[in-house]
């Protein structure tokens, strides 16, 4: 019997998903579970599994094709069955979180405006071995060659024989960045000898051949989102200086204990989120969205923080960050970050976030103006903890200072109450104690 291949619902707030690629061709055979469609909703990129063995008979909807959840996508049976009552039948009922109707990958775009949270970035310095020029290992007749959709097509353009290359990604995938590598080894032209009496190659460095990177997936969203928020928000940004001093005490001090107690070392990110969860619930005004004709201030403190996926990045979501405490809070932290990163991310794992916190500390940056991650009212960007001389009881002292930039949309609040809600969280991390 012929099986309907469905937009799965893979989120409580998923309405429609987008093709992004179908991984087999109409009249491929397909074993259960075996990727067969690529799609996105939001930013995360699902691949969907073959719900039963049989033949690919055919794909209804094209690539690029946005589409209700429950609507036909394909149809998988025998060769020659026929299929013509599905193909002419109403969509099928969404099905729930509970089916296993895909799993994640990962997406293939970069793209500045966010950076990767202090509270999951490792704490070592060291950098992964380059792996540009390493062949892939051989694979067996008719493996699949697992590789992010961009990625894919970037190496089509290119020339690039991606069968060839070593993914960096997860579970080997071969990411947007190995065929960058492959692009760049691709164009040196490597030293050679040339015989004697003859001419040296010239010493002029070679051009390199202009990257495209396609609008669609992830980057496609992105550019949608970061153009329609800057469009339609006013945009106030408010400085303030933080003395996060006793707040680097205090996590020297207590490090050692939290990790025996907690099973893991907060981050001076967890820390700030502490602080601005606390904040939020404390000085709600900020907290709130545009709903309709009319601004909703949210009960709910739903912190959202950016999650760098090396091509393109996401904002995951703690529930309740202000009922959490910094043990919980580290820890949801870090599992939606490791999850973002493994691609198992759900669209409920992104959705209804009430104000978001962006951290480019980790990457030198000492302050920024980030966009408004719409329909939310704020946005606040941390930058590095830096040592500075600063005047403090009539002398001059070395101090551990944060810049903090508040973003906010003057359409939904004044400044006065964005400014409190500044105030608060300088505050709290100037004054640490009431976190122990």
């Amino acid at each position: 019997m012929a099986t309907r291949l469905d937009v799965p619902q893979l989120g409580l707030t998923m309405e429609t998903g987008t093709i992004l690629q179908w991984v087999k061709a109409e009249g491929d055979k397909v074993e259960k579970g075996q990727p067969v469609v690529v799609i996105q909703t939001d930013k995360v990129e699902y691949e969907v599994e073959a719900p039963v063995a049989g033949t690919l008979l055919k794909i209804a909807a094209k690539e690029g094709a946005e589409l209700p959840v429950g609507s036909l996508m394909g149809v998988i049976g025998q060769a020659g069955e026929d299929i013509s009552a599905l193909l002419g039948g109403a969509p099928a009922p969404a099905r729930g979180r509970g089916e296993p109707t895909g799993q994640v990958v990962d997406s293939s775009t970069g793209g500045p405006g966010v950076g990767i949270p202090q509270a999951v970035r490792p704490e070592s310095t060291s950098r992964p071995i380059d792996t540009s020029t390493r062949q892939a290992a051989p694979r067996a007749p008719g493996e699949r060659v697992k590789i992010s959709p961009v990625a894919k097509k970037l190496a089509q353009d290119h020339g690039i024989d991606f069968n060839t290359l070593a993914g960096t990604g997860p579970e080997g995938r071969i990411v947007r960045e190995d065929v960058e590598k492959a692009i760049a080894a691709k164009s040196t032209v490597p030293s050679v000898g040339y015989p004697q009496g003859g001419r040296a190659p010239s010493a002029e460095p070679q051009a390199v051949t202009p990257e495209t990177i396609p609008l669609s997936g992830m980057r496609k969203v992105i550019f949608e989102r970061m153009g329609q928020s800057s469009r339609e928000a006013a945009r106030v940004t408010l400085f303030a200086d933080a003395d996060l001093t006793e707040l680097v005490r205090l996590r020297q001090a207590k490090a050692a204990e939290w990790e025996r107690r907690f099973g893991l070392k907060p981050s001076y990110s967890d820390l700030i989120h502490l602080a601005v969860a606390r904040a939020l619930r404390e000085e709600p005004r900020i907290n709130c969205r545009l709903d309709g004709q009319a601004v909703r201030v949210r009960r709910e403190v739903n912190l959202s923080f950016a999650v760098d996926l090396g091509e393109g990045l996401v904002a995951v979501v703690i529930k309740d960050a202000d009922k959490k405490s910094l043990a919980d809070l580290a820890s949801v932290a870090r599992d939606l970050a490791e999850r973002a990163r493994a691609g198992k991310l759900t669209s409920d794992d992104m959705a209804d976030g009430t104000f978001t916190v962006t951290n480019l500390g980790g990457l030198g940056v000492e302050h920024f103006t980030p966009i408004i991650n719409q329909p939310q009212a704020g946005i606040l960007g941390v930058g590095k903890i830096m040592e500075k001389p600063v005047v403090r009881d009539g002398g001059i002292h070395v101090r551990s200072m944060l810049t903090l930039s508040l973003v906010f949309d003057h359409r939904l609040l004044d400044g006065a109450p964005a400014a409190k809600f500044l105030a608060k969280v300088k505050e709290l991390l100037e004054n640490p104690a009431w976190i122990w």
